[in-house]
């Protein structure tokens, strides 16, 4: 059994499922609205429970009612929640927007400074980072651990050690790879060895500052809710990892695992 320790949000998502495309200036109708659990943190982090392995998450919640909800689900299904913050104020949904034909649009709230908070550095085989604001303990574990995956900052961050960055290249519209890149090596340093870029169900591209490998997930039929999937990869592919298995066959596999994933989720 491995230890994971994940950096990175737990949000509560309001998911508002639209009757057609999103377009500038219409008059929109939705067919349902509900609220779930989600995050990097959460969906990442279950993934990686399932698998077998210990999760310790570090997260901050609100001390209301939703947050208190929130650690005891957390609680309930497994994860570490020893170093969850709870702070005071008012649980922030983020507002999904999902489209008929899966794509989604999130909206959250901007100007949010604060960082995510270890009393003291954690030990454990690997760090899972989605967050944009780390504390300086937080950043003492990562310097420890054999291996660090960070998700990509699109915003200001603190500079973090990672071995290896995810990215969905929708979140990057027409940025090279070598751009990409040189992005990523500003927030990692010289620790970073690899990029991996997934592009829905398009080919998932691994870049190492010089050269690009491809991997083609398995192809599904239109979904209707794909909310969840980039994160639900990188947790596949960082137990992959801890189990010695090369970056190119994790990511493989991780397709193969998020494919599955998408299809209970969308009982297809």
């Amino acid at each position: 059994m491995k230890t994971v320790i994940v950096v990175a949000h737990v949000n509560y998502d309001r998911v508002w499922t639209l009757a057609g495309p999103l377009a500038s200036g219409a008059r929109l109708s939705y067919l349902k609205r509900e609220v779930r659990l989600g995050g990097g943190g959460f969906n990442a982090g279950s993934q990686l429970l399932d698998l077998g392995n210990t999760v310790r998450i570090v997260t901050n919640l609100r001390a209301d009612d939703y947050g208190q909800s929130a650690q005891k689900t957390l609680n309930a299904m497994g994860f570490d929640t020893c170093h969850v913050t709870m702070l005071d104020g008012e649980t922030q949904f983020a507002e999904i927007l999902l489209e008929p034909d899966g794509e989604r649009t999130i909206l959250t709230r901007g100007g949010w400074r604060e960082p995510l908070t270890l009393p003291a550095s954690l030990v454990g085989d690997a760090a899972y980072v989605n967050a944009l604001f780390l504390d300086d303990n937080v950043l003492a574990t990562l310097r420890s651990l054999p291996l660090v995956v960070s998700e990509l900052p699109i915003r200001e961050a603190t500079p973090r050690p990672a071995d290896v960055v995810t990215c969905s290249k929708g979140d990057l519209p027409g940025e090279t790879l070598p751009a990409v890149w040189e992005r990523a090596r500003l927030v990692c340093g010289d620790r970073l060895h690899n990029l991996v870029i997934t592009d829905g169900p398009r080919p998932i591209s691994i870049y190492d500052g010089a050269t690009c490998q491809h991997i083609q997930p398995p192809q599904l039929a239109t979904l209707r809710d794909t909310i969840g999937a980039g994160d639900c990869f990188t947790g596949f592919l960082i137990n992959g990892l801890m189990n010695r298995v090369d970056l190119k066959s994790a990511a493989a596999e991780a397709c193969r695992l998020t494919s599955a994933w998408l299809r209970r989720k969308n009982d297809v």
